[in-house]
């Protein structure tokens, strides 16, 4: 697969994710001009217009972190406030320890761990997050943590090239940040937890 049609999964993947919460905020919008005097009415539509542009600026907020070129300006500061700010009203709870900055590349990969965690509990649960130096760890708790079969079979380089999916193309990209970091993924599966480690070359 080449990088056009590449980049057109991580487009078809980006959209997905956002046309819930813009959808949101164009219904609020919609209630709001149809509003009959109703208060209690225009509220709900207030509150389901800011909740849905909320949800969307958080979540460009992170995307342009993993699926972004990587600045200069890049910290695990900057990457630990936007992935709290993104989880902070849903099921999935994210808990960032400290960390020594790892420079642009790998905050963007560490991003990309993060939302692979995330997407393990993603019907409740904890991530943690741990930067420690080379290595980057995110470990996913909750009673049905685990991967659905068709991430799990990319997480272990099973599938590549023109038999992507949309759904399946973060978790790629990740694999492919790991390589060309020169990093070795180590994945483990437990009952009610998922951990995902990556052991970097110094730099």
């Amino acid at each position: 697969m080449d990088d056009i049609d590449f980049s057109a999964l991580l487009c078809a993947r980006l959209c997905h994710d956002l046309i819930s919460p813009v959808s949101a905020a164009r219904n609020g919008i919609a209630m709001a001009l149809e509003d009959d005097g109703d208060p209690e009415m225009r509220t709900q539509a207030m509150e389901l217009t800011a909740d849905g542009l909320a949800d969307a600026v958080d979540k460009l907020k992170v995307y342009r972190l993993a699926y972004g070129v990587a600045g200069a300006a890049t910290t695990l500061a900057e990457a630990r406030k936007s992935v709290q700010g993104l989880f902070s009203r849903g099921r999935v709870s994210v808990d960032w320890a400290d960390g020594t900055d790892p420079g642009p590349d790998r905050v963007r990969l560490l991003t990309n761990l993060v939302l692979l965690g995330v997407e393990a509990v993603a019907r409740g649960g904890t991530v943690r997050v741990d930067p420690a130096g080379d290595t980057l760890a995110v470990h996913a708790s909750g009673g049905r943590a685990g991967f659905a079969p068709d991430i799990s079979v990319v997480l272990d380089g099973g599938i590549a090239g023109p038999e992507l999916t949309p759904r399946q193309a973060q978790a790629s990209l990740t694999l492919a940040l790991i390589q060309r970091s020169g990093g070795v993924l180590a994945r483990a599966d437990e009952e009610g937890q998922i951990s995902l480690t990556v052991r970097l070359t110094s730099s």
